[in-house]
């Protein structure tokens, strides 16, 4: 029995342009799954639970942000209009004198539990290093600053 018959067809039964089609569909279909559920299933493989306490610091915050911040203490962070599993534990106005007046900087302690994946914290959208900008939200509070510190401690 020859591999291919005088009709193109493979050992008699499948033609070989029928065959070129559905390997090139499932190779399809297998490349548009991995480009849409890829990165979860490997992210979600790869994450780790985590408690995260970092600080952020805002500079020269308006006085009457900086007195609100201090008295709202304890609100729970947001993230595009979502509530997330960590909260400002802290919050503490620091008057810093220049030479021709005074400014206030706001210093946020932070807690929230969240993963580690893709090499970087996360926090809702944003990503959690020292030295890059993030936004501190609740539901009250919105401050910018730039993040000072932070301490990692592993669930489980």
């Amino acid at each position: 029995m020859k591999v291919i018959d005088e009709k193109g067809r493979l050992f008699g039964k499948l033609n070989l342009i029928d065959l070129a089609v559905v390997v090139i569909v499932v190779v399809a279909v297998a490349a548009v799954a991995m480009k849409v559920f890829g990165n979860k299933a490997v992210s979600a493989v790869t994450s780790q639970q985590v408690k995260l306490t970092y600080e952020v610091v805002a500079e020269d915050v308006p006085q009457h942000v900086a007195d609100y911040c201090v008295a709202h203490t304890g609100g729970q962070l947001m993230s595009s209009g979502k509530l997330l599993d960590g909260s400002i534990t802290g919050c503490e106005a620091v008057e810093v004198s220049e030479g021709d007046g005074a400014r206030t900087d706001l210093y946020f302690t932070i807690e929230v539990n969240t993963t580690f994946s893709n090499s970087a914290y996360s926090v809702g959208s944003q990503e959690v290093r020292v030295g890059i900008e993030h936004l501190v939200k609740t539901s009250d509070i919105e401050v910018t600053g730039v993040v000072s510190g932070l301490e990692v401690e592993t669930n489980g």
